[in-house]
């Protein structure tokens, strides 16, 4: 059953016809994420809307509050993406690019008064943004969308994992997980895009993805944004490398066989979380459809990533195996990152697919059947690398501030700003397996 939007008021603000797109002019030469944020950010973005997390650890007081959704989840020049408001009239919309600008972490585009519409222009290049709602009387929120650009070529594209936090949005009831009686047997076996996110409306971006995008930025690594919808088109991405944040964990068919035919061209795969593409969904009009884990298809993801998901609940120290190589040699003497595997995390032990070095492990519990969570790498035959961190704690650890409540000192946190800055600055690498080549630690396993 679809999920049945559940508020009293739900208001589809529609705008005049669209006038003759225009070229939009972006500055997209070499040097541009850079060059965008040398501009002056807005440390006040978030006012109003403190980080609140999504799905089973959202904790919302029943208040008034103006909620929305686009009709499209990412947009580019001149195309319009509608508004659907909740919970008031209308609202207005102040717009936020994401990144890092000296550390206010956005910059503010615009805000238009009751808006109906948007469409990207000159002064909204291609990135992640925030769009907040403001209403009076009503308690603000965001919407996620994506900006991206017309133009392929860039240091890497960044996949802003958007299917996932559908599947586990439980604004109106119900999830792919849960009922709203927080109950298994009463889930949805399908979830729409056509409603808000819960928590504070930003879905996981917050902190599954948005630590990583301001270190990108920070380091002015030119980058082509996109969600993985757009995966499912099938683009054929020239970057030199896909990077994924904290929690991708829904892929539909076509996505993987984008991700698979980007490895075999020479595209290298850049996995900083865990539980990555666990699970097989349809998408149809706007619509996920099913939750099945790829393994019980016969095509676990770790023919793909080269590990895979095992444990659920754990809190695990990561020691380093290859302390002399990319991407921790970093660290120095400082091989272990404290209690950083887990909420979920991989392992390659009793999986099927390509042969792995393994970068870094925790050690053995008993409650893990013997195997145990590793950031595991591989050289593809193409050339490419693919490093699969492997623990879904890395992202929200770079600002301590993850949803199952695991905290991390500053020492921790400076660990995994060294290592992320080292496997972002090498993600700008064509062909990064030719240049770090693999030694092999577990064989191929057919």
């Amino acid at each position: 059953m679809k999920i049945v939007l559940a508020l009293s008021m739900i208001t589809t603000l529609l705008g005049a016809p669209q006038a003759m797109a225009q070229p939009c002019g972006w500055d997209q030469n070499s040097g541009w994420v850079g060059r965008e944020n040398a501009k002056t950010g807005d440390g006040n973005w978030a006012d109003g809307v403190p980080m609140r997390f999504s799905a089973d650890f959202s904790r919302r007081t029943i208040q008034p509050r103006v909620e929305g959704y686009f009709d499209a989840t990412s947009v580019t020049c001149g195309e319009k993406t509608h508004l659907t408001i909740v919970g008031a009239q209308s609202a207005d919309i102040s717009i936020y690019r994401i990144g890092y600008y000296q550390g206010a972490g956005a910059r503010h585009v615009m805000t238009i008064k009751s808006a109906r519409s948007f469409t990207p222009t000159l002064k909204t290049p291609p990135g992640e943004y925030l769009i907040k709602l403001t209403s009076k009387g009503r308690t603000s929120s965001f919407i996620p969308l994506v900006v991206r650009s017309k133009m392929h070529k860039s240091d890497i594209t960044f996949i802003s994992s958007v299917m996932t936090w559908q599947a586990y949005n439980q604004w109106g009831g119900a999830s792919l997980y849960k009922g709203a009686d927080g109950g298994h047997e009463t889930r949805s076996t399908s979830v729409t895009f056509n409603r808000p996110y819960d928590g504070d409306g930003a879905g996981q971006f917050r902190y599954m993805e948005q630590p990583l995008v301001s270190m990108i930025e920070q380091l002015g690594v030119d980058t082509n944004y996109l969600t993985d919808i757009d995966l499912d088109s099938r683009p054929t991405i020239t970057s030199a490398s896909i990077v994924f944040g904290g929690h991708s964990e829904f892929w539909t068919d076509s996505m993987r066989t984008t991700i698979q035919n980007s490895i075999d061209s020479g595209v290298n795969l850049i996995i900083l979380g865990g539980n990555t593409s666990y699970a097989q969904t349809v998408l149809k009009e706007r619509t996920l459809i099913g939750r099945n884990p790829f393994r019980d298809l016969g095509m676990p993801e770790s023919l793909i990533i080269g590990s895979q998901f095992f444990a659920l609940g754990i809190h695990k120290d990561l020691e380093v195996q290859a302390v002399d190589k990319w991407p921790f040699n970093v660290l120095g003497k400082n091989t272990v990152i404290k209690g950083i595997y887990g909420y979920e995390a991989d392992t390659a032990m009793g999986t099927k697919g390509p042969g792995v070095e393994i970068l870094a492990r925790a050690s053995i519990s008993p409650t893990e059947k013997g195997f145990v969570a590793m950031s595991t790498y591989y050289s593809a035959p193409s050339g490419a690398g693919v490093l699969n961190i492997g623990t879904n704690g890395w992202v929200c650890g770079l600002i301590d501030h993850c949803p199952w409540g695991h905290r991390f000192d500053e020492q921790t946190q400076t660990q995994l700003r060294l290592v992320t800055s080292a496997i972002l600055k090498a993600s700008k690498r064509p062909l990064l397996g030719k240049w770090r080549v693999a030694q092999i630690d577990i064989p191929t396993r057919s």
